[in-house]
């Protein structure tokens, strides 16, 4: 999924076609798709289980005690829509890479170019991913269209739970850092445990490679 194209789903969630709300986070720290939080979170970022940012592990098809299964009605608050029909997870759950990136730190980094050499050099492969060129995380001219990040502010700092300084949005306080050199790939959404830093409109840099709390989306790219 590219960067504009998880942008392109996020605001119309936002819109009248949509659940017009917050999408609640997936506190599941299992994995497991289509999960809810019983209310949204009201702490940042924090390591550990606190009051106001509850996130736990359960087994499949089982409610926790702050989070609830797919198949329990009240779960399509982490639903793009507000029913069953929507997008889930796409708060909370995993962090999730799209295609986007700053090209320079990207070619130095990844492994597309092990598979495509010209990956970021021939403009045959450019409709599969948005290209940044700012390398500073907080540049936030450096946008695409209806990539649902620069757009987003004003921005602003604050000092999460865990003493980490992020820049936030301020759209929900989610946090938004663009990718940067050392940094190169976006990723999006947050993870089950980041409070309300995570969110739909939650966008941070990423190495590029692979990890166990980092997945991604494949989208269908027809000629």
């Amino acid at each position: 999924m590219k960067n504009t194209e998880w942008g392109a789903v996020a605001y119309l969630s936002h819109s009248e076609y949509g659940n017009q709300t917050e999408v609640r986070i997936n506190n599941n720290s299992a994995f497991i798709t289509g999960y809810s939080s019983t209310e949204v979170p009201t702490k940042g970022y924090s390591v550990t289980s606190v009051a106001g940012n509850r996130y736990e592990s359960t087994q499949i098809k089982q409610d926790g005690t702050y989070t609830l299964n797919y198949l329990n009605p009240a779960s399509t608050f982490s639903s793009t829509s507000g029913n069953i029909t929507g997008i889930y997870d796409l708060s909370g759950g995993a962090n999730e890479y799209v295609m986007g990136c700053t090209v320079q730190g990207a070619m130095e980094s990844s492994g597309l170019v092990s598979l495509y050499k010209d990956f970021f050099t021939n403009p045959i492969w450019d409709r599969y991913y948005d290209r940044y060129r700012s390398s500073l995380r907080s540049n936030y001219d450096n946008r695409i269209l209806g990539d649902a990040t620069g757009e987003l502010g004003p921005f602003y700092k604050e000092t999460d739970p865990d003493s980490t300084i992020r820049f936030k949005t301020s759209w929900y306080k989610d946090q938004g850092e663009f990718a940067y050199t050392s940094m190169p790939w976006n990723r999006r959404g947050g993870a089950s445990e980041s409070g309300n830093s995570t969110g739909l409109f939650y966008f941070a840099g990423m190495y590029g490679n692979n990890n166990v709390n980092v997945t991604f989306r494949i989208v269908l790219n027809i000629k």
